[in-house]
């Protein structure tokens, strides 16, 4: 085995022994979720309940959208954001084409008395539901209610932001009234475009300082790889390595035969999350 061959097989194992736990988990939660709505920690009321699966029938009808709520027991401490995004795309949430699906996260680590709660959404709702928008939503709608121990009508509250946000988006109207939570999340245009010229001003800024550092290097592509996701190194073994793409496929196209049954959708890991 050549030197630069150990060396990326180390570094994959490595990376594969950070990630598998999540991995795991998500692949036996696959074949326990059949609502809309899992709730390991038992912290859901059964109006909650009702409302998830009623109003996630008319939303999937409408746009096609799946909004998923979550609580889950969390020993192993895991990022709920990275664990929600596994989870999301393990459940394969919202429809394939549109990529519209949600995920609302709650995980609680009993060991440590610590509790988080994310917001994942699919690569078709970022526009609607950037990263802040939806840390604005945990911020307005759902920490109260946690910080007071009812956990239930926090992610009641979040779930009908979320809904209110992609009603919004479709143009659809539901049964129910949401004017309350699409008024409280306007956005305020002058703090965005403000927002957005400073991350643009940022990327250039750094993009100039990263090509003075380089310039006159010589890059070598061959066997190299760039930082940002591991699925890279395996796009870069040495041609004569051997594996089989079969191991690494994904467990995609499942039913759960109850009336969640994933779209196809996927996450990019847009979003956000709290701890508590």
């Amino acid at each position: 085995m050549t030197k630069n061959r150990a060396i990326k097989l180390s570094l994959l194992s490595l990376l594969l022994i950070i990630f598998l736990p999540s991995l795991a988990l998500a692949r036996d939660l696959k074949e326990e979720v059949r609502e809309y709505y899992y709730d390991e920690l038992d912290i859901l009321d059964d109006e909650t309940k009702a409302h998830i699966i009623k109003v996630n029938k008319e939303i999937e009808t409408k746009t096609g959208s799946q909004v998923l709520v979550m609580s889950l027991d969390n020993p192993d401490g895991l990022e709920a954001l990275d664990y929600g995004t596994t989870i999301f795309n393990d459940l394969n949430i919202g429809d394939k084409d549109k990529d519209n699906g949600a995920l609302i996260l709650f995980l609680e680590d009993k060991n440590a008395d610590k509790r988080q709660v994310a917001i994942v959404t699919g690569y078709g709702l970022e526009g609607r539901l950037n990263d802040s928008k939806v840390g604005r939503i945990i911020d307005n709608f759902m920490m109260d209610s946690f910080k007071d121990g009812d956990y239930s009508l926090g992610l009641k509250e979040g779930f009908n932001a979320v809904i209110a946000e992609i009603a919004t988006e479709y143009g659809v109207e539901l049964n129910g009234d949401y004017s309350y939570y699409q008024d409280n999340m306007e956005d305020n245009t002058f703090a965005t475009i403000i927002g957005a010229v400073f991350i643009i001003f940022t990327f250039f800024f750094m993009l100039s300082l990263f090509s003075s550092r380089n310039r006159g290097r010589r890059i070598y592509r061959r066997g190299g790889y760039y930082p940002g996701t591991y699925w890279t190194l395996f796009n870069n073994l040495d041609d004569d390595d051997d594996y089989d793409d079969d191991s690494f496929s994904s467990w995609s196209g499942w039913s759960s035969g109850g009336s969640f049954s994933g779209g196809g959708g996927s996450s990019g890991g847009g979003g956000a999350s709290r701890s508590f």
